[in-house]
């Protein structure tokens, strides 16, 4: 459906994009994440038409929209855009706003539909209004209408949310994926927020440097990391440095098992703040049906501080092995009863350890 091909692009020589290559079908969500200056932004500008492509080429539906030789207007491309900032003209009303651009016919053909998804979102009341009269989570929900009226055959979603607080930005983004799979359109979303990336997509491709780290489906990328990067990316993490010896390598929770191509090398470590569970040091510990999967740490932790966050808890513990002191974090469901200065048993779920190669 749309194709980048070895696209490379550069702003006063500096390099944004490096040879990228990404596909995504009709009906995906995809989502482009990444640090600030790793060309999310730059992608969804070449794939609108905005800015011409140096090198490389981009397909829509098996066309050549964008090369060397060909450049396609962005009016020509059927390709809805969504702004960070909405972009409303604020002298023309909300419904003067959806149907902008848009010829007589197409706005008798589009009416019906642009009807119903202001309905679905709660916004019919507000067609009269002018944009200012509007909040900004309205003004973003007037801008995916705005989207779609012009019946596109993809969507580029530019961090719509980020102006948004957390409340209203779960609930537009909720209406959005409900409205793409309602009328199976196809989406390519720039964030920098992992957990959006995850709720929203299909498919998520980590960008760095220009590069694509990783693409796949969410739970892949969360799962099975390929690079320290993105593991890092999804979620709150300890890191520890090793060494690999005999397949396996030592922390101060533990020796886990590496692959033998690790054999000799020096190796981070990342571990997931949720991988590691806790027992206070009196208690006894329940047999877990999962017990092979968890590894004991043979040093005892003492909690510093916990905090509450939404529904889980956060519990920064202290270890001393060796005279050094080593400090993590452990993020557990629900409320926790661990008291300051309490020690700990500290157990790590082996599936949310990665290691890799330094």
């Amino acid at each position: 459906m749309l194709e980048f091909i070895n696209v490379s692009h550069s702003f006063d020589n500096s390099i944004i994009l490096r040879n990228f290559s990404m596909k995504l079908i009709k009906g995906e969500v995809v989502s482009l994440l990444g640090p600030s200056g790793c060309g999310k932004t730059t992608l969804l500008r070449l794939a609108s038409g905005i800015e011409k492509i140096q090198n490389g080429e981009i397909k829509l539906n098996n066309e050549i929209v964008s090369s060397s030789k060909v450049h396609v207007k962005p009016e020509k491309r059927r390709v809805g855009y969504v702004f960070q900032d909405s972009a409303l003209f604020p002298h023309l009303t909300i419904l003067e706003n959806i149907f902008f651009g848009l010829s007589k016919s197409k706005i008798v053909e589009q009416t019906n539909k642009v009807k119903t998804l202001m309905d679905e979102i709660d916004i019919s009341n507000l067609k009269d209004f002018f944009p200012h009269q509007l909040s900004g989570g309205q003004q973003q929900q007037v801008s995916l209408v705005r989207s779609i009226a012009s019946n596109p055959q993809l969507i580029l979603l530019d961090e719509p949310y980020s102006n948004l607080d957390s409340r209203l930005r779960e609930k537009i983004r909720d209406q959005m994926l409900h409205i793409l799979r309602e009328y199976n359109i196809s989406a390519l979303l720039v964030t920098h927020d992992p957990e959006e990336a995850m709720f929203m997509s299909d498919k998520i491709g980590v960008l760095n440097n220009g590069f694509v780290e990783q693409f796949g489906s969410p739970i892949d990328l969360y799962l099975r990391p390929k690079t320290a990067f993105v593991a890092e990316f999804f979620g709150e993490i300890n890191i520890f440095e090793g060494f690999v010896e005999n397949g396996s390598v030592q922390t101060i929770l533990g020796s886990f098992n590496c692959s033998k191509n690790l054999n000799n090398s020096k190796v981070k470590i990342v571990i997931r703040n949720e991988a590691i569970k806790l027992y206070s040091e009196d208690k006894k510990m329940q047999k877990n049906p999962n017990k092979d999967n968890l590894i004991i740490s043979p040093n005892i932790g003492t909690v510093m501080e916990t905090r509450l966050l939404a529904g889980s808890s956060l519990i920064h513990l202290s270890m001393n092995v060796n005279e050094m002191n080593f400090h993590l974090h452990a993020r557990i469901p629900g409320l926790n009863f661990y008291k300051v200065n309490e020690k700990v048993k500290v157990i790590t779920d082996v599936k949310q350890i990665f290691v890799f190669k330094q």
